[in-house]
């Protein structure tokens, strides 16, 4: 018998998988879908005011109609996120490396850190506002809002790494940076990853807190104006387009931590349910 013959023939495709794995992605779409339908239910029956509660359809005219004005702001507050974001991820991971390895930083400084998150943001933003300009502040109130996860996932991570790694690399002749670049930095990253993503979502609201306390561009700050002048609708508009950019930030960590920890999210079907 030839080696062809002896190998198992190849299990042919079920035409009912692609109709399967699109309604096992369904329950991702019923809980806004399902909350559109309230809205519009309850403006269809309640019939408020528009400035009091516009319905979708408001909403979605006005997200078309002044689109330029929508991204004129969104841009103020991307750009202030993503540097804000950008500043927590390295100055977080540096904090991270110095209290995971150095036992003196771990004892002067993670405790004051912890103690630094009982401060109501709002009540920091102005006095930042009034420190710095515009454009900083909004910068340093995302920074501050967003990089205490990165810190706390970072010190968790490097510390949950299995020391017997490292010292058994160091007997082998390895020495320390490069075993820290190899064992013991990549083994945290799924740690590091969940804080980023968190702190990838806290930029964004950051950035908006800033906005509220004193700014003249901005989701934020459109929002805010709107609310006064009673343009609800545009004050949800702009509410959608910060919960779009809050996604597409926590999305693109997600992307990152795909192509960073691939065998992470491979799909390993369990036995049972092999063919």
């Amino acid at each position: 018998m030839s080696t062809a013959e002896r190998l198992p023939a190849a299990a042919p495709a079920r035409p009912g998988r692609p109709r399967r794995r699109a309604l096992r992605r369904l329950p991702l779409l019923l809980l806004p879908l399902a909350g559109l339908a309230a809205w519009w239910l309850v403006v269809a029956i309640a019939r408020p005011r528009e400035w009091l509660l516009p319905g979708p359809g408001a909403v979605a005219e006005t997200l078309w109609d002044e689109r330029a004005r929508l991204w004129f702001h969104a841009q103020a507050t991307i750009g202030a996120a993503a540097l804000g974001f950008a500043l927590a991820a390295v100055v977080g991971l540096a904090l991270a490396v110095a209290i995971a390895r150095v036992r003196a930083v771990d004892r002067a400084l993670y405790p004051w850190l912890v103690a630094s998150q009982a401060i109501p943001i709002l009540a920091v933003a102005p006095l930042v506002a009034v420190w710095l300009d515009y454009g900083p502040a909004q910068v340093m109130v995302a920074f501050v809002i967003a990089f205490f996860p990165v810190v706390v996932t970072g010190v968790d991570g490097l510390r949950g790494v299995d020391p017997a790694y490292a010292l058994t690399l160091r007997t082998l002749g390895a020495g320390p940076r490069w075993t820290f670049l190899r064992v013991t930095l990549p083994g945290a990253l799924p740690s590091l990853f969940s804080g980023l993503k968190m702190a990838a979502v806290f930029a964004v609201t950051g950035a908006v807190v800033a906005e509220y306390v004193g700014a003249d561009r901005g989701l934020g700050y459109l929002s805010e104006f709107s609310t006064a002048e009673f343009q609800t609708v545009r004050s949800f508009a702009a509410i959608a387009w910060l919960a779009a950019i809050g996604v597409a930030f926590f999305g693109l960590v997600a992307l990152a931590e795909r192509l960073a920890l691939p065998q992470r999210h491979r799909s390993v079907r369990p036995p049972w349910r092999r063919p």
